[in-house]
């Protein structure tokens, strides 16, 4: 086999690779990256002052009413705090008797039945960040967890006074010997949370920051617990069977999927956060209290902004970095994640549309990498004018494989020509197509961000498959116009423009179109490179 066809298959391996790395992206993202990620979380954690323990597996309750089976509960969480899941916490609350709150994000309501928050709605996103399962078992954020499950119902199936004092919403308990006041104060996009209570001094206290949130519509980005101690960001998967105990300076903690969280902070902190399973795939994270508590809850879309927001305001006001930012998962190469997405939404607060965003970030990425791609193409230019001298090279020496070799690299030697510099560009841009790809499968920002005309959701794919046929057209103008010193070489290229087009059909149409913006500029780059280099001439 001689150069020029081991060249050929060179390429054709090499973009195999390419497109089953594409491919499979998303699989190893979801089942290997995400638990290697919560794995090594979880080592750290030992590793470091703080704690995280394994309780043992409570027994199911032999004795369960047909309430209790609709309900779908595994078993319930025992030791020191009971759930108390069941038909009596579902009878208790028919979510009638509220308080409804309307905000600039929509609308929330808080039930005078324990004063529990059970529903954030966003209009934005058309979606409930208090998931269907909280509402089918009646189990909320803010709610108070005791050590003694008579009082626990107490708190949380009695209804509770309320009163408005300015934007103070103030619900009061005062019962058998027990006074509870909760506090809500809208603030933005969190609710200031303060609890006092007296009678429960002796008793163990807990409050829920979060319970599962619903599924977010892909496997990318985590789900579930998340907690934030004083040294790093600790994520577990609900698919848990026993309840985990994470003891040391615990800063927050709540639940969250790729799009929104649901999380409660405390100015003191707390000394140990439980996240116990519930059901199949399902926990509730509560963490231990004091009687009193001063802090703030967050149950929204995990808009960047606004987290680096709350972080900055917290680090003034409690001298703490909560970090809200680092639950944003930019994936395996997040260093390159969010740098895109920091220069991406630079880009979008002057022109204020997610798509003329994503083309200026590609103008700027191939700016960037235009000396490399300008070496490239001259590279190739120079390999296709060698075409006819290398094929009497092969015409001469075709009984002596080793001097035609020698005889080419002779060749390549007098004009300066590389045979595998045009795959370089390629390679060195896989990791930032791979980053910007984990940027908008992630980001909040994108999801239902219009583009114009029929794009109404750069995180979806194209629904008309136009953008996507768009790309491939133009990846077989660029292989057209691109130098190529053999036709077999052009044809397996066209070949893989096809594949191209077929994978990227269901792909998000944000990064469709970078990738047909940069074929774009491509072709254009080509074109003046193609004008401006003419014949080779021997050094």
């Amino acid at each position: 086999m001689n150069q020029e066809q081991d060249l050929q298959k060179r390429m054709l391996i090499f973009f195999v690779i390419v497109a089953v790395l594409m491919i499979g992206f998303s699989f190893f993202s979801s089942y290997f990256y995400q638990d290697q990620t919560d794995k090594t979380a979880k080592q750290q954690t030992v590793q470091t002052e703080t704690k995280v323990e394994e309780t043992k597996r409570e027994t199911p309750q032999e004795k369960k009413d047909t309430e209790e089976e609709k309900t779908q509960i595994v078993y319930q969480a025992g030791g020191s705090y009971n759930l108390l899941l069941g038909s009596r916490r579902i009878n208790a609350d028919d979510l009638n008797n509220i308080v409804s709150i309307k905000t600039d994000f929509g609308e929330v309501k808080i039930s005078k039945i324990g004063a529990r928050i059970i529903s954030i709605y966003i209009d934005k996103y058309k979606t409930d960040i208090i998931s269907d399962f909280s509402k089918k078992n009646r189990i909320f954020p803010t709610e108070i967890i005791t050590t003694d499950p008579k009082i626990t119902e107490l708190i949380n199936f009695s209804r509770y006074t309320f009163k408005k004092e300015g934007d103070r919403l103030i619900f009061v308990l005062k019962k058998d010997g027990i006074e509870v006041v909760k506090e809500f104060i809208l603030n933005d996009s969190i609710f200031l949370f303060n609890l006092r209570s007296k009678g429960l001094e002796k008793y163990g206290i807990s409050v829920i920051n979060g319970i599962s949130l619903g599924e977010a519509g892909t496997v990318f980005g985590h789900s579930g617990a998340v907690i934030k101690t004083d040294k790093e960001l600790i994520k577990i998967d609900p698919d848990i069977e026993r309840k985990q105990v994470i003891r040391g300076n615990i800063l927050w903690s709540g639940e969250e999927n790729k799009y929104f969280i649901q999380m409660l902070a405390s100015k003191d902190g707390f000394t140990a956060t439980h996240v116990i399973p519930v059901a199949k795939e399902k926990t509730v994270v509560l963490s231990e209290i004091p009687p009193n508590l001063e802090g703030f809850f967050l149950g929204g879309p995990k808009l960047y902004s606004l987290l680096e927001n709350i972080t900055e305001i917290y680090k003034k006001e409690w001298n703490k970095d909560l970090a809200l930012q680092d639950t944003v998962d930019f994936g395996i190469f997040g260093i390159l994640g969010k740098p895109l997405f920091i220069v991406l939404h630079f880009f979008y607060n002057y022109t204020h549309n997610w798509g003329v965003a994503i083309i200026l970030l590609t103008v700027l990425i191939r700016i960037i990498f235009f000396p490399l791609n300008h070496k490239s193409l001259k590279a190739m230019k120079k390999m296709a004018d060698l075409a006819p001298e290398i094929k009497k090279l092969q015409k001469k020496y075709k009984d002596d494989p080793q001097k035609l070799q020698q005889e080419m690299m002779r060749l390549y030697a007098e004009h300066g020509a590389n045979p595998m510099s045009g795959c370089l560009p390629i390679i060195v841009q896989i990791p930032v197509f791979i980053a910007l790809y984990n940027v908008l499968m992630v980001t909040v920002e994108l999801k239902n961000a219009p583009f114009m005309l029929w794009i109404t959701d750069l995180s979806s794919k194209d629904p008309y498959y136009i953008l996507p046929i768009l790309m491939g057209l133009s990846m077989v103008a660029q292989q057209w116009i691109t130098p190529s010193s053999d036709k077999n070489q052009r044809m397996i290229m066209y070949i893989m423009s096809a594949v191209f087009t077929f994978m990227f059909m269901n792909f998000p149409s944000g990064l469709v179109l970078y990738w047909l913006t940069n074929n774009i500029l491509g072709l254009i780059q080509s074109y003046f490179i193609n004008r401006k280099i003419g014949k080779p001439e021997k050094k």
